[in-house]
């Protein structure tokens, strides 16, 4: 499956070209890879299954005040709910867990990080803490998502950045020929901020003069983008439904940033209100896109969006790797912490967690066998 080509234009492709190439000179390494709002329909939740045997597997930032998040977890951290219905039925020692997509499912920021290429420290980011393994066993987790993945991925090779040299050396296979060879009881996807570029448009944020809330190229460059992104998530989402007989459900992106009050390191309120409302809205493309899946197998986890209210990059409790001065400076020189900025923490991805199971636990009607 190729990606289609979404709407861009020349202009506002030279556009970010060119803002990419100032950040690289003003040695500025800020890659803000990322991508709730409304609350979405969904179907209803998929029915326990038959246990089977396990299987192996610009200006510069302005000083913050908001304190850099740790990847080791917070004891203080309520623990998760144990699993009730049929999530019970497809966790614990006896599920098994494939992760599929982008860098929300493999768990970038959480640290503890397995190449995804046997002799190489790669940009897939595959950790051992994403979200929805806490609620499995560790050997019958196969996290096959990767940072940077796109829709087309899924079915394309995906060529990795290795070590710090930021060269393309290695590639992974497709992401649905590698879940051929497992056996999952569950399968967690999360896919489609990459193909709006999210990251360029925060680039912009950070790097004109001019607020990007007040852009109104960037806000017409989102708007056709995410016009453009419904076919290629329609076509993600029927192909993956019809590799397994599982429930696939499917992971809107955390909202990153609470109601903004006050500048967060180099964006301001009006930046912040921009990129919460590009979450939104992307958010609401994944949910038409799964609500108009004629799969009975896929599902959307509506609880998600809301996982890290309170706890937002900007928040004095971030989830979140923030973009203030300290996560600048640290991304500036590494970059596997450039990849984690404005991704959750382990923290983040444990209240990811704790929100699929109230999802599972409100929507108990059988849906698969």
């Amino acid at each position: 499956m190729r990606t289609p080509k979404l709407p861009f234009s020349g202009r506002s492709r030279r556009n970010i070209r060119v803002r990419r190439r100032t950040a690289a000179a003003a040695g500025m390494a800020v890659f803000l890879v990322a991508c709730s709002g409304t609350t979405p329909e969904h179907r209803p939740a998929p029915s326990a299954p038959t246990p089977a045997a396990p299987s192996s597997a610009a200006p510069p930032p302005a000083p913050s005040s908001t304190p850099a998040p740790s990847s080791t977890p917070d004891p203080n951290v309520a623990a998760l709910p144990v699993p009730s219905g049929w999530l019970a039925g497809r966790s614990g020692d006896a599920g098994r867990l494939v992760l599929l997509g982008d860098s929300f499912a493999a768990g970038e920021g959480a640290g503890d990080y397995r190449p995804a290429v046997p002799g190489y420290r790669d940009s897939c980011h595959r950790s051992l803490h994403p979200v929805g393994t806490d609620l499995f066993a560790p050997e019958n987790i196969t996290n096959i998502a990767c940072s940077r993945a796109t829709t087309g991925h899924l079915e394309e090779l995906q060529q990795l950045v290795t070590g710090d040299s930021g060269r393309d050396a290695e590639s992974v296979p497709a992401q649905l020929a590698q879940l051929q060879a497992a056996d999952p009881t569950l399968v967690l996807l999360s896919v489609g901020g990459n193909d709006l570029d999210f990251a360029g448009l925060l680039q912009a944020c950070l790097l004109e003069a001019q607020s990007c809330s007040e852009n109104p190229q960037l806000r017409e460059d989102a708007t056709e983008q995410l016009a453009g992104l419904q076919p290629a998530l329609a076509e993600a989402y029927a192909r993956t439904a019809a590799a397994v007989t599982v429930p696939v459900l499917v992971l809107p992106y955390p909202q990153l940033f609470d109601a903004p009050q006050d500048g967060c390191g180099r964006l301001d309120p009006g930046e912040q209100a921009f990129a919460r409302q590009l979450i939104t809205d992307l958010n609401a493309t994944i949910r038409s896109a799964v609500v108009a899946s004629p799969a009975a197998n896929i599902f959307y986890v509506d609880e998600v969006e809301g996982a890290l209210t309170g706890h937002g990059a900007c928040s004095r409790d971030p989830y979140v790797h923030s973009a203030n001065v300290s996560g600048l400076l640290e991304a500036a020189g590494s970059r596997a912490a450039d990849q984690e900025l404005l991704h959750p923490t382990r923290d983040g991805y444990r209240a990811m967690t704790r929100e699929l199971i109230r999802w599972a636990d409100q929507n108990p009607a059988p849906g698969t066998q």
